[in-house]
């Protein structure tokens, strides 16, 4: 995984961490099983730093997608993008530096590794 596609993933964290914080009903619900949940400033900061480790344009590509889907960043694993599940075509590769999409739903994708299934 690329250090642009590594970011974005936490990016996408964070966004999703924030927007379940700002539910009052999560905070007070995570409040009462005695987490210390304070202000958010410090996610915040996190994730205006990640933002300025992207370069601007893939910033942009995942604002933009974002809009669309809560998780625009997702795995593609065995050939299909996990979030609309579409098999994508073998064709196609991702240009070396470029940020893979879906064809179907536009996400942005990552390599999901396969590992063997434990035997016990």
């Amino acid at each position: 995984m690329t250090k642009q596609l590594h970011a974005l993933v936490l990016l996408q964290e964070i966004d999703a961490l924030l927007e379940d914080l700002a539910e009052a009903t999560t905070r007070e619900r995570e409040e009462a099983l005695g987490f210390s949940l304070g202000p958010m400033e410090k996610l915040r900061a996190k994730r205006r730093k990640m933002a300025r480790e992207l370069r601007s344009e893939v910033l942009q590509r995942y604002e933009d997608v974002r809009r669309r889907h809560p998780r625009a960043v997702v795995p593609v694993r065995r050939g299909a993008c996990l979030g609309c599940f579409t098999v994508r075509p073998t064709r196609t590769v991702a240009a070396s530096g470029r940020l893979e999409t879906c064809e179907r739903c536009g996400r942005i994708l990552f390599p999901l590794e396969d590992r063997p299934a434990e035997r016990g």
